[in-house]
């Protein structure tokens, strides 16, 4: 197998020698890379007066594309320059015309080609909301963080080295069968954290801050993310946790982690 480092695009050439065998994949190209990021947000922020300050945003935002960058969030790759979404030239039809019928390909490499596919970081909502109040030496502080849940989309192998999370299966972004259900993206994202403080003087220039933080005040258990491989090995039948709250990424349940206390001291002179 051979890799080329280049920047692809519909200009790269396809082996002449293929094109040379079969006419039929003279019209065949790469596709143009495209990654088009759109958002509009709205800040609100109140400085600190009558012992209480905020600051609110909320971000509307539009992923669009068929080229994440050199890491590939939807199945953890990271191999600058040589990004298994170039493997094949995207709009050859053969892959479906032959190779599935003939040789047991899964998927449809012309949906890693699409211009206007949902990208994997596309979160079209954002809000976060943080809040300080002050009284004496006492200091209260939360934090709210909510967004959109990412986009699935169900991922079959590679036919070639049989790496799973490869060709998808259907659009980008048209949802998978999970344990919770049809879903097009992971449930909306929520997180509260909170702060106390307490200043104790000691002298002049030196005082001891007692600090107490709660992450995930509510103790929620949100599902981060759904295991959207269909299969492992090509030829080795369906993954056994596909949908599954879990993932092929990143060890451990995909669940958001539990109520967390810190507590800590700070002393300054």
């Amino acid at each position: 197998m051979s890799y080329i480092l280049t920047n692809p695009s519909s200009a790269t050439p396809i082996n002449p020698a293929v094109v040379a065998a079969d006419p039929e994949f003279a019209g065949v190209s790469f596709a143009d890379p495209v990654y088009v990021y759109n958002a509009v947000e709205i800040t609100l922020n109140r400085r600190l007066a009558n012992n209480w300050s905020a600051l609110a945003s909320y971000r509307w935002s539009r992923l669009r594309g068929n080229f994440e960058g050199f890491y590939r969030d939807d199945n953890g790759q990271s191999d600058p320059g040589i990004s298994s979404l170039y493997d094949f030239p995207q709009n050859d039809p053969t892959y479906t015309s032959i190779g599935v019928p003939q040789f047991g390909f899964q998927g449809d490499i012309q949906f890693l080609g699409s211009p206007d596919g949902i990208l994997p970081l596309d979160r079209p909502h954002q809000i976060k909301l943080v809040g300080n109040y002050m009284w004496r030496d006492l200091n209260l502080g939360v934090g709210f963080n909510a967004s959109s849940g990412a986009p699935l989309t169900p991922l079959t192998t590679n036919a070639v080295y049989g790496n799973g999370g490869e060709v998808p299966v259907g659009a980008r972004g048209s949802g998978i069968q999970t344990v919770d259900g049809f879903m097009t993206r992971t449930p909306f994202q929520s997180d509260v954290d909170f702060q106390a403080a307490y200043q104790i003087p000691f002298g002049r220039d030196r005082r001891l801050t007692v600090l107490a933080d709660i992450f995930n005040l509510f103790n929620q258990q949100i599902v981060q993310n759904y295991d959207t491989f269909t299969a492992l090995t090509f030829g080795a039948g369906a993954n056994p946790n596909f949908g599954q709250p879990t993932s092929e990424i990143i060890a451990g349940p995909q669940i958001q982690a539990p109520r967390q206390i810190r507590i800590g001291a700070r002393f300054l002179f």
